[in-house]
């Protein structure tokens, strides 16, 4: 279920950048990241978090995507963003997945709202994301954040072909020889 609890703004306002919401919310880029081979990140890959409004200002946002999707076999809140290269779970939400995390060959420097940076060392790998009935994989970093239980970043939504339509609010996976998963 992909909620849209409020109806989008007009279109035809003035955006802010690449996925940096209109009326609030700072983009914020991690440090550059190196890794040991076969750690799963890629070397030299850039950590973004975009850091973004309260949460019931979030939802109000024609740039943001959210749902109720099972991780790790229980409900969770996820916002879908295509301007974070990694997908998060937050310390809150880690402790019911039923794997333990990792450290991280390198930590991410992921920045937050007002300029600083969290350094994220731990990572859940490989959590069972299912998607209208379809099981996924993802990677999530451990990072303590409140108003998302997960953020699923491009790590998950590239492999999986995923399709954002932000005026509709939908979320769809387009994977070939599957059928379209809305």
């Amino acid at each position: 279920m992909i909620s849209a609890l409020a109806a989008p703004p007009p279109r035809g306002g003035r955006q802010t950048g690449r996925g940096c919401p209109r009326g609030g919310g700072q983009a914020g880029r991690g440090q550059p990241a190196t890794t040991q081979s076969g750690e799963g990140q890629p070397t030299g890959a850039l950590a973004r978090f975009y850091a973004l409004p309260a949460r019931p200002d979030a939802l109000a946002l024609d740039v943001v995507i959210t749902g109720i999707i099972s991780v790790g076999g229980r409900d969770t809140s996820v916002l879908f963003d295509p301007g974070s290269t990694y997908s998060y779970v937050s310390s809150l939400s880690a402790r019911f997945l039923v794997i333990y995390p990792k450290p991280l060959g390198t930590p991410v420097h992921v920045s937050t709202p007002v300029g600083n940076f969290v350094v994220v060392d731990r990572i859940y790998r490989s959590c069972v994301v299912t998607f209208r009935g379809f099981e996924t994989r993802a990677d999530l970093l451990l990072l303590d954040m409140i108003n998302f239980e997960v953020i699923l970043g491009m790590d998950w939504l590239s492999p999986y072909h995923t399709v954002l339509d932000f005026h509709a609010k939908i979320v769809s996976l387009a994977m070939l020889g599957l059928p379209r998963l809305e």
